[in-house]
């Protein structure tokens, strides 16, 4: 008589992961590049790099790939507050500026509009 519970073939080519392998946590450097990974490809699709073409309406900065974080910053101060997160994923999506500089700028500016919250409810 057949048995009715499916058995999952046992050979080399199928064998599970060991146990080590099943408990192993990514590590940060694993996470911190997925994330800059995904960063960059949303940044793409965004506004088109990938994908369909997008017409995109925001302030022109001279911003290029040698800048550091600081003067990223520097030229986003002169752009409207609203456009800042958008100007940096634009930039990093043209390649002018690199994932992880993109990635702290993001933070930088999140931190920046919780601080001025913040202000504004003291008051």
């Amino acid at each position: 008589m057949d048995d009715l519970v499916y058995k999952k073939p046992q050979n080399s080519a199928t064998m599970s992961p060991s146990a080590n392998d099943l408990f192993r946590l990514p590590t940060l450097e694993d996470l911190q590049e997925k994330q800059l990974s995904e960063l960059l490809e949303m940044a793409q699709v965004r506004f088109g790099m990938k994908g369909g073409a997008v017409k995109v309406n925001l302030t022109p900065l001279e911003i290029h790939s040698k800048m550091t974080e600081a003067q990223v910053l520097k030229a986003l101060l002169l752009a409207p507050q609203d456009q800042r997160p958008d100007l940096v994923l634009y930039e990093l999506s043209k390649g002018n500026i690199d994932c992880r500089i993109a990635n702290q700028i993001l933070a930088s500016l999140a931190i920046l509009e919780k601080i001025k919250k913040f202000a504004m409810t003291d008051q």
